[in-house]
C-alpha cells in the first residue's frame, strides 16, 4: 500500500494568480533588499568589535583557559557569519542584475540565439554551441530560480546569526549575572547536572533517529515530540526556518543535499578558523599564529613595544590592555601612568582582599566616603610600580575614567630620580599582603631624552 504524498497547496484560482504576480515581480524586492543588507552587514562587525571589546573588559572576569578562549571562538563565529552572509547578499545581488540584463536583452531580441546565423562558424560548431548553452529563455528561467535559492539561502543564514546572537546574549547574562548569585558548591552540581542532561539528550537523540525506532507508530511519535523540545532554542524563528529549509529538503535529493550542506559547513568553518586567529592575533599582538619569523618574539613584555602602552600611539577609541604611559620617548622629568581595571583583574583583587563591612546606620554619604578611602587604601597597598630599580610601595592611586571608549582605572604622575637616558622599564604587579608570589600587571619599555 502506497502512502499518498503530503503537501499543502489548497489555493484557489484568484490565490493562484495573486502569487504568481508576487513571485514575477519579486525580482526588483530582491535587488533593493539585497543592497540594503550588504549596506547592514558592512556594519556588524565595527558592531561586533565594540560590543566584544566592552564585554571583555567589563563582564569577562577570567581571560585564561577556556573560560577566555570561548567568548573569542563565539565572536568569530558571529563575524563568520557576518562575511558570509555578505557574500551571500553580494552574491544574490551580482546574479539578479545580471538577469535584468538578460531580461532587457531579450526584449530587444526576443527570439534569443539563433546558432545557425553566428558568422565565421561551421556548423559543427554551432551544434555543439546549440547544445550546450541552450536557449537564452530558459537560461533565464534558470538563472532566476537560481538567484531565488540563493536569495532563500541568505535568510537561512540570516536565522542563524540571529539565533547565535541571542543565545550569545543569554549566556552572558547567565554567566555574568546568574552565576555569581550561585554559591560555588551548587555551581558545581548545577555543572553536573546539565552534563548529564547533555548526555541523556544525545543518547535518546541518537537512539529515536535510528530507523528502526523511527519506523515505528510510538517510535515516529516520540521522535516528534523529543525533535520539537529545543525549538525554544529558535527564538521565535523556527517557523520561517523550518518552511524555507524544509521546502529544500523536500525537493533536493537528500544525498546532493548532505553534499552541499558538508561543502558549506567546510568552507564556513574555514572562515570562521581564519577569522579566529586573524582576531586573536589583533587582540593579542604579542602573538602570532599566522605570520611568524625566525629571529622574532613577542612574549615578553620587556622585548616588545605595544602602541596600546603609550598614549601618543594609541588609536583612538582603543582599550589599554593593562596600562601605558604618555608616550614611548619620554622628555619630561615626570611619568603620567593610567592603569586599566577590567573585570578579570577585579576578579583577582577580590579574591585578595577581605570586604569592608560598613555599618547600615551611618548616612549614606559617611558610607561612600569611606568605602572609596578603603578602596584607595586597598588599591595602593596591593599595587608595586617599579621603575628600573625603585620600587613606589605607595604610588598614589587615583580612580578615573577615560571617556573613550569610557574604560574605568587608575590614574597617577610619577617624578622618578633614577631615569636613564635612553632605555628605562616600568613594571607593574600585584603583591598580596601576605607575601605570597606577585602577579604581574605589565612591563612598559619607554625611552628618556631630557629636554
Amino acid at each position: 500500500m502506497t502512502e499518498e504524498p503530503l503537501h499543502s497547496t489548497e489555493l484557489d484560482s484568484q490565490q493562484e494568480e495573486k502569487l504568481r504576480d508576487l513571485t514575477s515581480q519579486s525580482w526588483n524586492l530582491e535587488l533593493v533588499i539585497s543592497g540594503a543588507a550588504m549596506f547592514a552587514i558592512l556594519q556588524l562587525p565595527d558592531l561586533l568589535d565594540v560590543a566584544f571589546g566592552y564585554f571583555r573588559f567589563n563582564m569577562l572576569s577570567h581571560t585564561t583557559g577556556m573560560l577566555g578562549l570561548l567568548p573569542s571562538m563565539v565572536y568569530s563565529i558571529m563575524k563568520a557569519i557576518c562575511y558570509v552572509l555578505f557574500a551571500a547578499f553580494l552574491t544574490n545581488f551580482v546574479m539578479r542584475a545580471f538577469w535584468v540584463g538578460l531580461v532587457g536583452l531579450l526584449s530587444v531580441y526576443p527570439t534569443g540565439i539563433h546558432y545557425d546565423r553566428i558568422p565565421f562558424t561551421p556548423r559543427y560548431t554551432q551544434e555543439k554551441m546549440a547544445a550546450r548553452f541552450g536557449s537564452l529563455q530558459n537560461y533565464i528561467i534558470n538563472l532566476d530560480r537560481r538567484c531565488n535559492i540563493v536569495f532563500a539561502v541568505s535568510f537561512l543564514i540570516v536565522f542563524i546569526f540571529i539565533i547565535v546572537a541571542l543565545g550569545y546574549v543569554v549566556g552572558i547574562i547567565g554567566y555574568t549575572v546568574i552565576r555569581p548569585m550561585i554559591p560555588d558548591q551548587y555551581a558545581f552540581l548545577i555543572k553536573v547536572a546539565a552534563i548529564g542532561l547533555l548526555i541523556v539528550y544525545m543518547a535518546a537523540a541518537t537512539i529515536l533517529s535510528l530507523p528502526a525506532v523511527r519506523s515505528t507508530p510510538r517510535g515516529a511519535e516520540l521522535h516528534y515530540r523529543f525533535s520539537n523540545l529545543l525549538r525554544f532554542l529558535y527564538w521565535g524563528l523556527s517557523k520561517p526556518f523550518g518552511f524555507i529549509i524544509n521546502t529544500f529538503y523536500s525537493h533536493i535529493p537528500s544525498k546532493k543535499m548532505l553534499r552541499v550542506m558538508g561543502m558549506m559547513t567546510f568552507l564556513f568553518i574555514i572562515v570562521m578558523i581564519v577569522n579566529f586567529f586573524t582576531d586573536f592575533t589583533r587582540q593579542n599582538k604579542q602573538v602570532s599564529v599566522l605570520n611568524t619569523r625566525f629571529l622574532y618574539s613577542a612574549r615578553y613584555d620587556s622585548l616588545f613595544v605595544k602602541a596600546e602602552s603609550y598614549d601618543d600611539k594609541r588609536a583612538e577609541g582603543t582599550y589599554i590592555e593593562t596600562a601605558s604611559v604618555q608616550s614611548d620617548v619620554i622628555r619630561e622629568p615626570f611619568i603620567r601612568l593610567f592603569v586599566a581595571y577590567p573585570k578579570a583583574l577585579d576578579t583577582l583583587l577580590t579574591e585578595l582582599t577581605t570586604a569592608l563591612v560598613l555599618d547600615g546606620s551611618r548616612p549614606v554619604q559617611e558610607r561612600r566616603r569611606k568605602y572609596a578611602t578603603w578602596s584607595s587604601e586597598q588599591i595602593n597597598k596591593l599595587m608595586q610600580i617599579r621603575i628600573n630599580d625603585s620600587l613606589y610601595t605607595d604610588p598614589k592611586l587615583l580612580f578615573t575614567l577615560r571617556e573613550n571608549p569610557g574604560q574605568q582605572g587608575w590614574q597617577t604622575v610619577l617624578f622618578p630620580k633614577n631615569l636613564k637616558t635612553g632605555q628605562n622599564y616600568l613594571n607593574i604587579v600585584i603583591q598580596p599582603l601576605d607575601k605570597q608570589k606577585p602577579t604581574e600587571i605589565a612591563t612598559i619599555p619607554f625611552w628618556y631624552s631630557a629636554e
